[in-house]
């Protein structure tokens, strides 16, 4: 697939979502959609997709193909507008970029989110709906939370806030209790898939990434338009050679250097997450797939001491190569192991 990742604002279409779309669609069509909405779930699950998707559709309603979801062509003036960051109807909150340290700040400032409430009060381009979209609502502090408060308290005629968020517990109360709540549950891994598929992916890569995404489409992308395919494949040789004591060089080669770099997250969660999800297996079914004769309280201690070996040795920058050797020693001996 391409190596540009389709940004959220120009995705074209939505998988799984299809029930929700409905009762969306139908509340558009009946002027019924509530003012303040909380789009929640794991990043990646797709909330900005979503959140864009909502947007065209309250921007320009008539433009929406069909009365079952909220698909529109690209065609539409909305959808172009909005691709193109050039919609005067349409505000998003987001972690500002730093020039001076060459990255996005810490945190969504009240400077923005005032920013967001004169916005609203303004009147609308075509005389219809304002929409502004916070990406995410857990990077707010809390003076631009509270800010926030006043737009949702009095919300202006027309206006339509929403929220994206990874931990809405963690949002302010007040903000909850004003708010509608979406929950963006996980997709069908064969969904993820056949999407993956459709983009590019051979059908190998797909199902690896599918089963690692938990599904989360906008992840399972990110993972396949980068070095995600490989870097799992990678993770899943180690995890069979290390139990064994075989030759690891290849897979060090494989997380070191430039290419390396970009590997090394998916890598270190696919190896960590295989251990955690395989002492969940063992403890259910007596046994777990690709780890023979382990039981559950063995594979949690490897789990453990893979997890606590490799937080340490990133953060004491070690060099990688020694880190796995490391890994796949604790990993025998947690699992009563030899090397061959």
């Amino acid at each position: 697939m391409e190596d540009e990742l389709i940004s959220p604002r120009a995705q074209t279409r939505q998988i799984g979502r299809e029930t929700l779309e409905r009762r969306l669609r139908a509340a558009i069509g009946e002027g019924t959609l509530t003012h303040g909405w909380i789009l929640a779930g794991p990043e990646g699950c797709g909330k900005a997709t979503l959140a864009y998707r909502i947007a065209r559709a309250l921007l320009e309603p008539s433009a929406l193909s069909d009365a079952q979801s909220l698909d529109m062509p690209e065609t539409a003036k909305a959808f172009r507008h909005i691709a193109a960051e050039a919609h005067p109807d349409l505000f998003v909150a987001e972690r500002l970029y730093d020039e001076k340290k060459g990255r996005r700040q810490s945190e969504i400032t009240v400077e923005t989110i005032r920013k967001l409430t004169n916005f609203l009060n303004r009147t609308a381009s075509g005389g219809g709906a304002r929409i502004a979209i916070v990406d995410t609502a857990d990077d707010m502090n809390r003076n631009a939370a509270n800010a926030l408060l006043k737009a949702l308290e009095e919300p202006p005629e027309g206006a339509t806030l929403l929220l994206l968020s990874s931990a809405p517990g963690r949002l302010l109360p007040t903000i909850r209790s004003r708010c509608r709540r979406l929950d963006m549950s996980p997709i069908d891994d064969d969904e993820i898939k056949q999407l993956l598929i459709e983009e590019g992916v051979a059908s190998e890569d797909a199902h690896n990434i599918a089963a690692h995404a938990r599904g989360r489409p906008g992840y399972a992308l990110m993972l396949a338009a980068g070095e995600g395919g490989e870097a799992i494949k990678l993770a899943q040789g180690y995890l069979q050679a290390a139990q064994k004591g075989g030759d690891l060089s290849r897979i060090i080669a494989g997380v070191s250097g430039k290419a390396g770099d970009a590997r090394w997250p998916v890598f270190r969660d696919t190896v960590i997450t295989s251990l955690s999800d395989a002492s969940r297996t063992a403890a259910m079914q007596g046994e777990a797939h690709g780890f023979a004769n382990a039981g559950a309280g063995d594979l949690l201690e490897a789990w453990q001491a893979v997890s606590a070996l490799v937080g340490r040795g990133e953060a004491l920058n070690l060099d990688r190569g020694q880190l796995l050797e490391a890994a796949a020693f604790d990993l025998r001996l947690a699992l009563k192991q030899r090397a061959a």
